[in-house]
């Protein structure tokens, strides 16, 4: 079933802000106990299902979904034969995937298995990690303001962040749990290339495990990003783990089809919030939980390298290397760790004011 493409987000936006505010409403009248009971979750799993299967079968339109247009032109050369498989392709996964899904599968096929592989990983990794709320988690999830975006536009990219996301919750575990996490973040890289970052800052966030540090060199970051950015900005640029570094970093590409450019004090401040969460949790709360330091100091290292590189052109295609994430920062401690005497109050301002952003990126950005 489809509708005009014009119709998609803004429906999304706004059924979203009403189960949100419905589930904020009732969060907000219990106390810490809140983060010991279940959540109701036959509603928000209808609205998931319903959000799969009608993005996933969306009209091919790209200037509504973005690269949902390209891709379907990929697909379709494989549909009729006139490319095939290459596997010596840099992210071989994704066209290996669209190689053998084009022999059982229309281009429409092949973009809902895509969406349910971008929305099901998550979702099972939320339950991984708070399994009283996880479904309230994944509606955190869904008010990020990339969320939409990285279901029909950087598809490949929202797919690959998403094995990142299991990876994470797999990673404080056993042994298999590692090597689970392990093969995911392979899959991941060779979907695409720059999920290198996230993955090198998971490792690095495994091993430096003091937040002081990790927490001191965002602010580094900053000070680097005034003083030396142009330099920092060539330096990962040359590094070519990702071949669109160049394009999205050049001063030559044609501006109106990037993001304005400049140091973003905006975003920059977006970014900081999850930290402000982490730093208020960790040194003055004093609340020690391993996933939620692995979540908070991966993100933090990602977010890092953004700020280095806060200059370039489309940015934001930098900040999704740590904003699929931003989410999952946020909504942790809300529901999983007894940080405030009315934590489901507050829990319920976090969760409205991250989709206030959203809304706002909406009607003004």
């Amino acid at each position: 079933m489809q509708f005009d493409p014009s119709l998609y987000y803004p429906v999304y936006i706004y059924s979203l802000l009403a189960l949100s505010l419905g589930y904020a409403i009732n969060i907000g009248r219990q106390n810490v106990f809140f983060i010991h009971q279940n959540t109701n979750i036959k509603i928000l799993l209808i609205y998931i299902l319903l959000f799969v299967f009608l993005v996933g079968l969306r009209p091919i339109s790209g200037i509504y979904f973005g690269d949902t247009g390209n891709y379907a032109g990929m697909y379709n050369t494989f549909v009729n034969g006139s490319q095939t498989l290459n596997l010596d392709s840099r992210e071989w996964v994704f066209n290996w995937m669209m190689y053998q899904c084009s022999k059982i599968m229309d281009v429409h096929g092949f973009f809902l298995l895509v969406e349910i592989l971008y929305i099901v990983p998550v979702l099972w990794a939320c339950y991984r990690l708070v399994p009283n709320h996880y479904i309230l988690m994944f509606l955190f999830c869904m008010g990020a303001f990339s969320f939409f975006s990285y279901g029909v536009n950087g598809i490949r990219n929202g797919m690959a962040c998403s094995l990142i996301i299991v990876a994470l919750a797999c990673v404080n575990k056993s042994l298999l749990n590692k090597i689970i996490a392990g093969i995911l973040c392979f899959l991941a890289f060779n979907i695409h290339r720059s999920t290198a970052l996230p993955i090198l800052c998971l490792v690095a966030s495994f091993f430096v495990k003091d937040t002081r540090y990790i927490m001191g060199w965002w602010l580094f970051s900053i000070v680097l990003s005034l003083v030396a950015g142009g330099a920092i900005e060539a330096f990962f640029t040359g590094l070519g783990f990702d071949d669109r570094m160049e394009g999205y970093s050049s001063e030559n590409v044609d501006a109106s089809m990037f993001s304005s450019t400049g140091f973003r004090w905006d975003f920059l401040l977006y970014s900081s919030m999850p930290i402000v969460l982490g730093y208020y949790v960790v040194f003055i709360r004093k609340i020690w939980d391993k996933n939620y330091l692995m979540l908070l100091n991966t993100y933090i290292l990602c977010n890092s390298f953004w700020v280095m590189m806060i200059r370039a052109s489309y940015s934001n295609r930098f900040a999704y290397l740590s904003w699929f994430m931003y989410a999952l920062v946020l909504a942790y401690p809300c529901l999983k760790l007894p940080v405030w005497k009315n934590q489901g109050t507050n829990a319920a301002l976090v969760f409205m004011g991250h989709l206030g952003f959203t809304l706002l990126m909406y009607w003004f950005g």
